[in-house]
């Protein structure tokens, strides 16, 4: 989604009182939603794969009245953060998440690579950017990086909304780790949405590179790795049923590369694609 969407939508909600959304802050079997001016202050350590220190922009954060800012999922073990602010163009107000930022262990295992070593998992990434339908922003720069002693792909993305006056940038981490005990990376993203013409953050300065030096991974119990090679391995099952009933599941080329290189990880007896093989080309009559 882009941003100039979900500035539409969260403007929308914020002024409108009838979206319906849930309260604040509230805690069900998925999600455990806190006020991130309350929670920013605090090391986390709900999460099952890790402990850390929120960076200190959130640390002081003022409280929202859209959002609380702090949404745990728990069967991802995923938790995000983000602050909100108001930008006007022109005639045009807009509010939209200023600040965010996202620290996934994909503990439900439903993701693309999670099984793929690395460079495999970089080829899988760029093939499906090449895709034809693929809509999102694209990195402006893709690199292998060492943080803290971890190996992680770092990827940049930029996007400028001249239609709202927006300016957003944002850097992704799919990092590995051997502490934790699971097979796939964990993943860290930061981001910011400016008015267009100012000056943000060094995104790897003020976000990144504190939560690595506060991170400690957790040796996880035998019951909770159990779990997550199971699911995992649901999810390859799923993949493999819909590909053997040929099903579409999710975009693909032709000759169905991504689906066979996930299933082939997955360590079913399928044939392992070249990525970046040339697209089959249709035969004319």
């Amino acid at each position: 989604m882009k941003a100039a969407q979900i500035a539409l939508i969260v403007l929308t909600c914020g002024v409108l009182p009838a979206c319906g959304g849930p309260p604040l802050v509230y805690e069900n079997a998925r999600l455990d939603s806190r006020m991130l001016c309350q929670e920013g202050a605090k090391r986390v350590t709900l999460m099952q794969r890790y402990s850390f220190d929120l960076p200190e922009p959130y640390r002081h954060a003022p409280c929202g009245t859209v959002t609380g800012g702090f949404d745990y999922e728990k069967g991802r073990d995923a938790l995000s953060v983000g602050t909100s602010g108001t930008f006007s163009y022109g005639t045009t107000e807009v509010t939209a998440a200023a600040l965010y930022m996202r620290v996934n262990s994909f503990l439900d295992g439903r993701a693309d690579g999670l099984l793929y070593p690395r460079q495999a998992f970089l080829d899988d990434l760029l093939a499906r950017q090449a895709l034809p339908s693929h809509s999102g922003v694209k990195p402006s720069s893709l690199q292998w990086v060492t943080v803290q002693g971890y190996q992680c792909l770092r990827a940049y993305e930029r996007w400028e909304g001249t239609a709202v006056g927006i300016l957003e940038d944002k850097v992704k981490y799919w990092c590995w780790e051997q502490e934790s005990g699971l097979q796939q990376p964990f993943y860290v993203h930061a981001g910011q949405r400016l008015p267009l013409g100012s000056k943000g953050y060094d995104l790897d300065q003020v976000f990144i590179l504190p939560f690595f030096q506060s991170l400690k991974i957790n040796p996880l119990p035998a019951p909770l790795l159990a779990k997550a090679r199971a699911d995992l391995q649901g999810f390859c099952a799923h993949v493999k049923s819909r590909y053997d009933q040929n099903l579409r599941w999710g975009d693909d080329y032709p000759d169905k590369r991504l689906t066979l290189t996930h299933l082939h990880y997955c360590g079913y007896n399928v044939p392992l694609p070249d990525l970046s093989a040339p697209v089959p080309q249709a035969k004319s009559d």
